[in-house]
């Protein structure tokens, strides 16, 4: 994806949280030839690619390996499990105009019917926005897949798709 002023732009989880990174897809396919080395090496690699162009704090270094070495599995087309989340992750997208926030709060009013633990955000950013394909909003994503978009749907469809989520 192509985010601030064109650059590759994408966002990556890394322990429980998600951070926007830039220039994987050159770094990806620079290291398509090493797939078959050991995940420790890779890991390491990727790391070290990764940080000569963004900020990697030291203490976070493990948690960005994992990441790392499961976007570059994702995008080798590789089959990945994601980590297994403690919250649903809900994100509205949209840039803030009135069906966006509507979306939002109806979202809200679910939650404090059904009472499960959400992070809960609304993501206005163009760039952050696309990263999820989406053209038409307000979007609404649950545990990083697109529920709906371009509309906003009943609080029954809200309600399933979270219990859906929440397994």
């Amino acid at each position: 994806m192509n985010g601030p002023k064109g650059r590759d732009y994408r966002l990556v989880r890394v322990g429980k949280n998600e951070v926007g990174l830039i220039g994987l897809t050159e770094i990806f396919e620079g290291l398509k030839g090493k797939r078959q080395e050991p995940d420790a090496l890779l890991e390491e690699m990727l790391v070290e690619e990764v940080q000569k162009k963004n900020y990697i704090p030291h203490g976070a270094r493990e948690e960005y390996k994992k990441g790392l070495l499961r976007e570059f599995r994702k995008f080798l087309g590789e089959a990945v499990q994601e980590e297994r989340r403690e919250v649903l992750e809900v994100t509205i997208l949209g840039p803030g105009c009135p069906s966006c926030n509507r979306l939002e709060q109806e979202v809200m009013a679910v939650l404090s019917e059904v009472g499960f633990a959400a992070d809960l955000r609304h993501v206005t950013a163009p760039e952050a926005v696309i990263q999820y394909g989406i053209f038409a909003t307000p979007a609404l994503v649950i545990n990083g897949k697109v529920k709906s978009k371009g509309t906003i749907p009943s609080r029954s469809m809200i309600r399933a798709w979270l219990e859906e989520e929440r397994g």
